[in-house]
C-alpha cells in the first residue's frame, strides 16, 4: 500500500492505473484482484473492518450511558488514533481531498457511519417516530461534527489536540451552539 500511496501522490489517483501499480509491484492484476476489490481499497484499506468495530462499540455501550457518553469514548479512540498516525493520516486526507472519486468514497463511509449510529441510537431509544427521529438527527448532526472538527484539525496541520477540540465539539452539540 505504501507504493501505491507513492504513486497516487506523484501521479494523482485517477491518473494511476491498476495496470502500473500491479508493474511497480510485480503481480498480476488477477492477485490485485483477489486482495483488492477496487483501486479505493488501497486508500481506505479497513473499511468493512472499522465499520463492524464501530457497530460493536455501539451495541456493547452500557444501557444507562448517554448517546453523548457514548460517542466522547468513542470520539476520544479515533482522536487518540489519528494524533498517533497524524502524518498519515493528513497525508491521505491530501489525497482524498485532491480525488472526486476518493471524495465520494469518504463520503459513503460516512453515510455507513450515520446508518450504524443511528441503528445504535434508535435501539436505545426505545419506540416510537419521534424517538426514531432523533435518533438520525443525532447520528446526522454528530457526523457533521467529527467531519468539521477533522476538517478544522487538518487544515491546522494536526498541531492542535484533536481529542479536546472533538470532545469540546460535542459538548457544543449537546449544549448547543450558542451564537457568540
Amino acid at each position: 500500500m505504501a507504493v501505491a500511496n507513492k504513486l497516487f501522490h506523484e501521479k494523482g489517483f485517477e491518473a494511476t492505473t491498476i495496470d502500473e501499480l500491479c508493474e511497480t509491484v510485480e503481480i498480476s492484476r488477477r492477485t490485485f484482484f483477489r486482495y483488492f476489490p477496487s483501486k479505493e481499497e488501497l486508500v481506505f484499506p479497513h473499511r468493512a473492518e472499522r465499520l463492524r468495530e464501530l457497530i460493536a462499540f455501539l451495541e456493547a455501550a452500557p444501557e444507562d450511558e448517554s448517546p453523548f457518553d457514548t460517542l466522547r469514548r468513542m470520539a476520544t479512540i479515533f482522536a487518540v488514533e489519528h494524533m498517533e498516525n497524524r502524518a498519515h493520516a493528513i497525508s491521505q486526507q491530501q489525497l482524498i481531498g485532491s480525488s472526486p472519486n476518493l471524495q465520494a468514497t469518504e463520503g459513503a463511509i460516512d453515510r455507513e457511519w450515520e446508518v450504524a449510529m443511528a441503528r445504535a441510537f434508535v435501539q436505545r431509544s426505545g419506540p416510537g417516530p419521534a424517538a426514531e427521529l432523533r435518533a438520525w438527527v443525532l447520528a446526522g448532526a454528530t457526523l457533521g461534527v467529527i467531519r468539521a472538527t477533522l476538517r478544522h484539525w487538518f487544515e491546522a496541520n494536526g498541531e492542535e489536540d484533536l481529542v479536546k477540540l472533538g470532545l469540546d465539539a460535542l459538548d457544543c452539540l449537546e449544549r448547543g451552539f450558542p451564537l457568540e
